[in-house]
């Protein structure tokens, strides 16, 4: 269904144009200065007038003090220089071990200004320093703190103990990606952070703090020379600011027949060329190639327009959606592009395709897999690529409170992660290319899809939800011969959420279709009647094998579990919660309930999609539990809790 059109697609994409994007991109969002960031936008949208590309730049407010959802924006912060230096001793001559106009990963983001004329203090090694504990023993009152931690996670204990400064040598160990000592000339390029969750910047009324990072190589040199000197002293010089600014938000734009879009997304104004520059340039490479080609009467003007949309991770993104309703509204369908294009023999990492959250299954990740099949059978360039569950990055738009399908390319972890070494010539132009061709044909199907469209579109979601059943039915029989360690009534749950799940993405094709397409509503009511046909037979074709009772089982309910099934919550923030609310002397406390309740990160995330005001706590646990494989998780006093501070509004069934 989408062959020709990728073929017509595939000689316009250009990897090296992408690559040129992304460096000059990379050159101003290095320096993780807002004014620069400003540039960046400029620069983008400069480069899509030029394309020919409808264009708008629109700002959000980096005051560290709005919230969007449960994001709150960081304060903006202009650095200008910043240098590090070792005092001379006995001899010894003084040494520059940071400078932020060479490496700006050598000064920790948001970083407060020092006094004119710097500041000049002894260096206390401190072991950890992200803990109380870490400080037992030591005086750094006035002194400058010498942390293996991160600055960001030892920022709030070194300031609570009266430092005046952070000096890090932390560069985070990836498993197979970044062992230790691998890469040991390196800068990480670390962020002090707010003392809440709800983002990565800094708030109004966090303490502030300066800070600068070295290289594993240069830590382990100056803990050598503490050791051997016992007392060194540095002098630090911060040229920075903190103010209220404001965060573009970028955007490109083919018009289509109609109102409605579809969109790519994702993030600027970061350090690296591949996290994130690089989604940013395939991303206005594509739509260079689609507008072109529908100038030259080779692709048809779509039904829908195509946009392009990035701005600050994440808090941006929400933003964004919040503000601009006019935007989001119209839009059917998104793919978000995150750190794409990376050289696989340097960077360690394939491509994986991030699937929506099951509350918001869509047939855009069908869609998304079968293109990215095609295209491993049709190129000589080999691509390695995987696909995985959910992976929150700016795909946060397909939370079904703002109910954009959007699955996310992305390539993570990987060994240059958040480095100063993640530069563009990491990336490589032919997958780049690969990538774009993905993208483009991606985006231009779902614009202009129709009836034939939505029918293909049925057929191919039906055949997944069928073939995922039957290897549900071999994974229960083969359990059940080598241990007869599952019940048939574990297989009837799994079934069950796999038609709740593919239900959920066949109805998402209706969204493609118009008012007057009866006949694409038939079919869809018909393969849906014929996933449940299917869930069935192959419930009695398991029992059937093992030779165990074909009826659908009736577990019974416990007296915690019947509570449950009256309790009905409803979420009353747009997007997930990122715990903003929660007290900081309460997240200790908060961090042990979780524990207790069986709670962690993907528990948490699942059940808030899944809560939609219908279903009840019971109801919900179960999904969650189907979807994550995590079992014994109990959520009703996680929704009263969370109810206490504005998240939820649990209701009792009559």
């Amino acid at each position: 269904m989408f062959v020709k059109l990728l073929n017509k697609i595939s000689p316009y994409i250009s990897g090296v144009n992408a690559l040129e994007l992304i460096k000059h991109i990379n050159d101003l969002d290095r320096w993780s200065s807002f004014d620069k960031h400003h540039e960046t936008a400029l620069y983008c949208i400069d480069t899509m007038k030029g394309y020919g590309l409808e264009t708008e730049m629109f700002q959000l407010p980096a005051d560290g003090e709005k919230t969007y959802g449960d994001w709150v924006m960081p304060r903006a912060w202009d650095a200008w220089s910043a240098r590090l230096t070792l005092l001379p001793k006995d001899g010894r001559r003084e040494v520059i071990l940071c400078d932020y106009k060479v490496n700006p990963c050598s000064l920790v983001v948001y970083s407060k200004p020092t006094p004119p004329g710097g500041v000049t203090a002894e260096v206390v090694v401190v072991e950890g320093g992200s803990k109380p504990g870490d400080y037992d023993g030591l005086d750094v009152e006035g002194k400058v703190v010498f942390t293996s931690d991160s600055a960001r996670s030892s920022r709030i204990e070194a300031t609570r103990h009266g430092a005046v400064g952070i000096i890090s040598d932390h560069l985070p160990v990836i498993e197979y990606y970044r062992p230790p000592m691998e890469l040991p000339d390196c800068y990480f390029w670390d962020r002090f952070s707010t003392d809440t969750h709800g983002g990565w910047g800094m708030k109004k009324g966090d303490i502030e703090c300066w800070g600068f990072v070295l290289t594993p190589r240069q830590g382990h040199w100056l803990r050598e020379l503490i050791r051997k000197e016992k007392t060194v002293k540095v002098h630090a010089e911060v040229n920075s600011r903190f103010y209220d600014g404001t965060v573009d938000v970028v955007t490109g734009y083919i018009p289509g027949e109609t109102d409605e879009e579809v969109l790519i997304n994702g993030h600027l104004y970061e350090v690296g060329a591949i996290d994130n520059a690089s989604g940013c340039g395939v991303a206005i490479e594509v739509l260079r190639c689609l507008n072109e080609l529908i100038e030259r009467g080779e692709l048809k003007r779509p039904k829908r327009g195509i946009r392009m949309l990035f701005t600050y991770e994440c808090m941006g993104t929400m933003g964004a959606v919040i503000e601009r309703p006019d935007i989001f509204n119209r839009v059917v369908a998104a793919i978000t592009l995150d750190s794409v294009g990376g050289d696989e023999s340097l960077c360690k990492a394939f491509l994986s395709l991030s699937h929506n959250p099951h509350a918001q299954s869509s047939y855009t990740d069908t869609l998304l897999r079968l293109i990215m099949e095609h295209m491993t059978h049709r190129e000589k360039f080999l691509v390695n690529w995987r696909e995985r569950p959910f992976l929150n990055a700016d795909n946060i738009i397909s939370d079904p409170t703002i109910g954009i399908p959007s699955p996310l390319l992305l390539e993570y972890p990987y060994r240059y992660y958040h480095t100063c070494m993640d530069t563009p010539d990491k990336l490589n132009p032919d997958k780049l290319s690969w990538i774009g061709v993905v993208a483009a044909t991606y985006v231009y199907f779902i614009a202009n899809a129709g009836e034939a469209e939505c029918k293909w579109l049925i057929e191919e979601v039906l055949s997944e939800a069928k073939k995922a059943m039957i290897d549900a039915v071999k994974e229960y029989v083969k359990v059940y011969y080598e241990s007869g360690g599952r019940r048939s009534e574990e297989l009837w749950k799994r079934l069950n959420y796999l038609g709740i799940r593919y239900d959920n993405a066949l109805e998402s094709i209706l969204r493609l279709a118009s008012s007057d397409d009866h006949d694409t509503r038939r079919r869809l009511n018909h393969a849906k009647r014929e996933l449940i046909e299917f869930a069935e037979a192959s419930y009695r074709r398991f029992c059937h094998i093992t030779g165990t009772t074909a009826e659908k089982p009736k577990p019974k309910m416990s007296r915690y579990k019947l509570e449950a099934s009256k309790v009905v919550p409803k979420r009353l923030i747009i997007g997930v919660s990122k715990r903003t609310r929660i007290p900081a002397d309460k997240r200790e406390e908060w961090s042990e309930k979780l524990k207790e309740w069986n709670i962690d990160a993907d528990v948490e995330f699942s059940a808030q999609m899944w809560c939609d005001g219908k279903r009840s706590v019971a109801e919900i646990e179960e999904l969650v539990e189907c979807e994550t494989g995590k079992t014994g998780i109990k959520l009703l006093e996680y929704f009263r809790e969370m109810e206490k501070y504005g998240y939820f509004e649990c209701s009792v069934k009559d």
